[in-house]
């Protein structure tokens, strides 16, 4: 994979943490990467912290590149493919999208014929290495081809591969998903301010609770049940809280929460 050359098309945030986790794991050559953006400054600081080709033309990266990373908005996604096109890509190139709700059908559709399509829905902590990416691909994508894509998103988390029928709901749970556990947390420091901790150490305690009940629902394989009634006495502080988030209905809010998200990214890939 040395060899091939990759090209990352947008340099946002995510765009961003995925090259850095690319160089990081030496799974491309620095020389062998081209990124292209529509603000120069922003090239200008990637090419100085890794040493990576730049440009803002998306038809330069056509023939430059054997594989394609679409790190775009939805909304763009048809306009940028046609400048690529128009650039003359490469017979075997693979062609990869993180676009929120973009179909692989929509992508093809966009191409001047078949080729290789891997769609990917991926999550903002990759950012610390603990990103969570699913992968879905097209009839032309080979096993090669997901490998390849594994490596990637692997050096910024993991990575599962599914039926591309289930990623506009892996948007919504795990895609949005951070989102939701932020506002969470937000709530529960507040809480603490309000039965009088100082901010940080409600903070700090808000903190380790969530990775270390995640690290506990990771390691143990217990159901989310057990562990809860694990915490849960008769009669106690636990039950209580628990009686007034049935009484809030907070399941049911995240039920819905998570399938609005889903019908948001079906409806965001109407715009690509």
């Amino acid at each position: 994979m040395k060899n091939l050359k990759l090209a990352i098309v947008g340099a946002g945030v995510m765009g961003e943490v995925i090259l850095k986790g690319i160089i990081e794991a030496n799974i491309y050559q620095p020389e062998n990467i081209m990124v292209t953006a529509l603000r120069v400054e922003k090239l200008e600081r990637l090419h100085q912290d890794f040493n990576v080709q730049i440009t803002t033309d998306n038809r330069l990266v056509s023939q430059f590149a054997d594989v394609i990373l679409l790190a775009i908005k939805p909304g763009d996604v048809q306009k940028v493919l046609k400048e690529i096109v128009a650039g003359g890509l490469k017979d075997e190139c693979l062609i990869i999208s993180i676009a929120a709700g973009v179909s692989i059908e929509k992508i093809t559709g966009f191409l001047s014929k078949e080729y290789p399509v891997i769609r990917v829905m991926t999550n903002t902590p990759c950012q610390v290495g603990r990103g969570i990416s699913a992968l879905s691909g097209n009839q032309s994508v080979l096993s090669n081809h997901i490998k390849l894509a594994q490596e990637i998103f692997n050096s910024v988390g993991e990575s599962i591969t599914l039926p591309e029928k289930y990623l506009d709901a892996v948007t919504g749970l795990s895609g949005s998903g951070p989102a939701f556990l932020f506002l969470i947390a937000e709530t529960l420091i507040d809480a603490g301010v309000l039965q009088g901790l100082p901010r940080d150490v409600s903070r700090k305690l808000v903190i380790e609770t969530m990775i270390g009940s995640a690290l506990l629902l990771e390691k143990s394989g217990q159901h989310p049940a057990s562990l809860k009634d694990m915490v849960t006495s008769p009669g106690g502080t636990t039950i209580a809280g628990i009686q007034v988030m049935e009484e809030y209905k907070v399941r049911a809010a995240l039920l819905k929460v998570v399938e609005t998200a889903t019908k948001k990214s079906k409806e965001l890939g109407e715009l690509g």
